[in-house]
């Protein structure tokens, strides 16, 4: 394919759109005498008017040279592939307000070294896939290694130009998404680009080029051999797509193997998807679309809840104390988390959120300001008030928190914790220790008659 060059006006492209870390990676990897281009999603997302999230940066510069470049502010990282992650400090006002002094968040610029089509037998797996793949090599090869042609285009807004190898232009004016080369064979190099595909096509509201979905159902058993957490950042991306609903029912058609995500294999892949998890991507789909901010340990969290509720159920049943039960039943989904790829840390974030519902369900006074101060706190009133919508909770109890989170006055949240709700264990367990001071009373008087 011909190479074109665009001038950025004739697409419409707005630089003010772009991020201003960006823009200063590219000034100083040229002004090094260094090439360096905006490519993939971050394009992409310009040419169709929409502010990037993220920005990948490509460079005839080789890793060692950028980090050089960027001395303590860069990192090398990846094995399949180098990457400099450049790092920025950002005034966050938000948290700064909170905090009471200046604090920053971390903004990072991913820049990547243009990739040579050749690739060394011994870089690659018995079925096909690249393992290794440090081999570098001019622009229009990195252009031919790129999955998709809208992913396939090079901005260079310096020179406020677009460089097209392979008509990505075209296809997103004409919203199609096509693979880049022989599709079995690129596949085959990387049966992720399956995922992606599904991803993009309904993310972007594009469709799928016949010739690029046709060889899905030949390669996507390979993807079980997919290191987990490659999988798992995949399953992430699905998650905080904004299309989420929509593309677990386009896996599920595919007849995705069991296996390649134990979560969705646990709560969506069924003739019978789980109505809460569902629930959860749905609005969390909604808060993307809206722009709104989400957070995946919440998202994780809403996902897995009716797995832990399901053995928090058995537990009561069998005679738990109320606590120990929620813990027995979270140890108990321990083996989906981890073979799901979730992160101990992310883990962790998960049972606070969890072990909160405690304090919603059975609130005491003593426990109450602990709760309001937890950093998990909003995250786990989200969820409590999505089981209320599924009737898992006390009506009563509800309510009372409805009232109390809105009072003002502190009065009236005084007033409102003399009215603490009791829930139906506590009452029972209330009945059962007047019962047992009872029956102590009556023996008592019985041995002082004799």
């Amino acid at each position: 394919m011909a190479k074109k060059t665009v001038t950025a006006s004739k697409l419409n492209i707005d630089r003010t759109m772009v991020d201003k870390d960006a823009l200063t990676v590219i000034e100083k990897l040229q002004s090094n005498g260094f090439a360096a281009y905006i490519v993939g999603g971050g394009i992409r997302d310009l040419l169709l008017g929409k502010k990037p999230k993220d920005y990948d940066i490509v460079t005839d510069a080789e890793p060692e040279k950028i980090r050089k470049i960027f001395s303590r502010n860069s990192l090398i990282i990846g094995r399949r592939f180098k990457l400099v992650h450049v790092i920025f400090e950002r005034h966050d006002p938000e948290r700064s307000a909170k905090n009471g002094y200046p604090t920053f968040t971390k903004h990072i610029i991913e820049v990547s070294t243009y990739r040579s089509k050749k690739v060394h037998n011994h870089a690659v797996s018995e079925h096909g896939r690249i393992l290794v793949d440090n081999n570098y090599g001019t622009i229009n090869e990195d252009a031919f290694r790129r999955d998709f042609t809208i992913n396939a285009l090079y901005y260079d807004p310096i020179a406020e130009v677009v460089i097209d190898y392979h008509d990505g232009i075209k296809d997103i004016e004409n919203k199609t998404l096509r693979i880049i080369g022989n599709p079995h064979e690129r596949y085959l190099e990387d049966p992720v680009r399956v995922l992606r595909a599904i991803r993009l096509s309904e993310k972007l509201n594009l469709a799928i080029d016949e010739n690029t979905y046709i060889n899905f159902r030949n390669v996507k058993h390979l993807l079980i051999n997919e290191p987990k957490g490659r999988l798992f950042e995949e399953m992430v991306k699905i998650l905080m797509s904004g299309s989420s609903v929509k593309i677990i029912v386009e896996l599920h058609e595919l007849g995705l193997p069991r296996r390649v995500f134990n979560l969705f294999d646990k709560i969506m892949f069924h003739a019978r998807p789980d109505e809460f998890a569902l629930e959860v991507m749905q609005r969390t789909d909604n808060r993307i679309n809206d722009g709104e901010d989400v957070s995946l340990i919440y998202i994780l969290s809403g996902l897995l809840w009716q797995t832990v509720n399901h053995f928090w159920d058995h537990e009561k049943v069998i005679g738990a104390h109320f606590r120990q039960g929620l813990i027995d039943a979270i140890a108990k989904t321990k083996n989906l988390i981890f073979n799901s790829g979730i992160t101990r840390n992310l883990y962790t974030g998960m049972r606070d959120i969890w072990l909160l519902q405690l304090e919603f369900e059975y609130p005491g006074i003593t426990r109450i300001d602990h709760l309001l101060k937890h950093n998990r706190f909003r995250q786990a009133l989200h969820l409590f008030n999505l089981r209320n919508d599924f009737h898992q909770i006390n009506k009563e109890t509800h309510d009372w928190w409805d009232k109390y989170l809105l009072a003002e006055e502190n009065e009236l949240r005084l007033e409102l914790l003399k009215k603490l709700p009791k829930s139906e264990e506590q009452k029972t367990n209330k009945k059962k220790k007047r019962k047992r001071r009872k029956k102590r009373n009556t023996n008592e008087i019985e041995n002082f008659n004799e």
